[in-house]
């Protein structure tokens, strides 16, 4: 049985992408303005290195500090969430897919918690 387990054999073929980014490739002098095509988008030239030390995810971290840093500042979650439900219809253009899925699960999540809160605790106090 275990000879079994050891001959299976795979014949996909799998791409691995180069490791290197573009930007960092020494060799190719002046070339790699073109290679890169930083002069055709600069925002995007400008946000590759952080890119890439981020993997991809500069722009979601970044919102993650600005919406962490509104909580903060003001101790409502509903503040983050407005932001957030605001500037939706751009985040879906811009964010990966999974952080919207999450997004979007944690915000009804608490939508959800304040609803029982202010139902259970807030309407049924007595002055």
């Amino acid at each position: 049985m275990l000879e079994l387990l050891f001959q299976l054999v795979a014949y996909q073929v799998i791409q691995v992408n180069q490791t290197t980014p573009c930007f960092l490739n020494d060799t190719a002098g002046f070339d790699v303005w073109r290679n890169c095509g930083m002069g055709e988008d600069y925002l995007e030239a400008s946000l590759l290195g952080w890119n890439w030390i981020t993997g991809g995810y500069f722009s979601m971290i970044l919102v993650a500090v600005i919406t962490l840093a509104s909580y903060i500042k003001y101790h409502k979650a509903l503040y983050p969430i407005m932001i957030g439900t605001l500037f939706l219809p751009i985040t879906y253009f811009v964010f990966p897919e999974i952080f919207l899925s999450y997004a979007i699960v944690l915000a009804g999540l608490t939508i959800g918690i304040l609803g029982i809160w202010y139902v259970f605790i807030k309407q049924t106090k007595e002055y």
